[in-house]
């Protein structure tokens, strides 16, 4: 009997743990919304355990990707994005190459491989499935257009981006796009329009719960804030915003919102000491993206007599050289 018991128990294990890591797995997936840290914390805890089947270790690859890229682990993402590759001869990878291919454009936009990274968004429209995914990969198309400076595409796509979203009632979209569509106004010294742009974003963002929607889109509502002058409304917004960001892991968050509030600090007449100084420089490193760096130095750096080297921004001449790249340039997983 007890042999009995043992062999049926060997049998039966493998699938209840199967059941286990879907189960994780899933709370993962919920998470990556309101609380990717905790996504992020899950998967690590997943990862110990070394024993999926193929299938679950591609999703695990892919949730790893979403949650990486708003805590700001792009290392992480394209070390999955590299991962996951290994099984692209898995009818399963077929299936979900649409959220493969758009984590790896964002991952070669950041990285300013612009070309490739036009490449990856095509390749994962072509296979979007549905209009919820078009949506998104029509935001990262017009975020590769404001990078390579064709503000007057960006816009457009932005717009259409919009309408889609309207009509789908994705509500974390149409956070996203009014975020971005308020960058180019901030960009472009609209700062009316942008901070409308910001507070919509907001709106939608605190809807859903997104946090780091809701950091992103309070850090540059305090932003246009600071550079109208409008301090009253600043004082409102600030403290949720910082205590967000302080309990969000992302280091970029944080040295934005730093620069933000010592420049309204020193509307209010406070004299920004030689420390602060010396902390926001050092603070300015962890900030990658060169657009953010401009209006930093533009509109913070600059009437705080702070002097900064901004880097010089090039898109790659050479290619993204990696071997499995030609899947993606040939874009043919069916």
């Amino acid at each position: 009997m007890l042999r009995l018991v043992c062999f049926l128990f060997v049998i039966v294990s493998p699938f209840l743990w199967g059941a286990i890591v879907d189960e994780r797995l899933k709370e993962a997936k919920d998470y990556l919304t309101v609380k990717p840290s905790e996504s992020y914390r899950i998967l690590e805890e997943i990862n110990l355990t070394k024993n999926l089947t193929e299938e679950q270790l591609i999703e695990w690859h892919i949730l790893n990707m979403r949650a990486s890229l708003p805590l700001g682990k792009l290392d992480n993402l394209i070390a999955s994005v590299e991962s996951v590759f290994k099984y692209h001869q898995s009818a399963y990878f077929a299936e979900n190459i649409t959220p493969v291919t758009s984590a790896l454009g964002i991952w070669l936009r950041r990285n300013n491989y612009l070309t490739d990274a036009e490449l990856s968004f095509k390749c994962s429209y072509r296979h979007a499935s549905n209009d919820r995914l078009r949506v998104i990969l029509n935001n990262s198309l017009a975020l590769l257009a404001r990078e390579s400076g064709d503000l007057e595409r960006a816009k457009s796509l932005f717009e259409y981006s919009a309408k889609l979203a309207k009509a789908e009632k994705n509500i974390n979209m149409m956070g996203m796009i009014n975020f971005n569509q308020g960058v180019i106004a901030f960009q472009e010294g609209k700062f009316a329009d942008a901070e409308q742009h910001f507070r919509n974003a907001l709106e939608y963002y605190q809807s859903i719960n997104k946090r780091a929607g809701k950091i992103s889109a309070g850090t540059y509502l305090l932003f246009s804030f600071v550079v109208q002058k409008e301090l009253t409304n600043y004082q409102r917004l600030y403290l949720p915003t910082f205590q967000q960001t302080e309990a969000f892991p992302n280091t970029a968050s944080k040295a934005l919102l730093d620069w933000v509030n010592a420049g309204y600090l020193q509307q209010t007449g406070i004299e920004i000491s030689e420390e602060t100084r010396d902390s926001l420089k050092q603070q300015f490193s962890n900030i990658k993206d060169h657009f953010e760096q401009a209006l930093i130095d533009k509109y913070l750096a600059k009437p705080l007599g702070i002097f900064l080297t901004l880097p010089l921004f090039e898109s790659h001449t050479e290619r993204f050289d990696a071997e499995w790249f030609s899947l993606v340039k040939n874009c043919n997983f069916n």
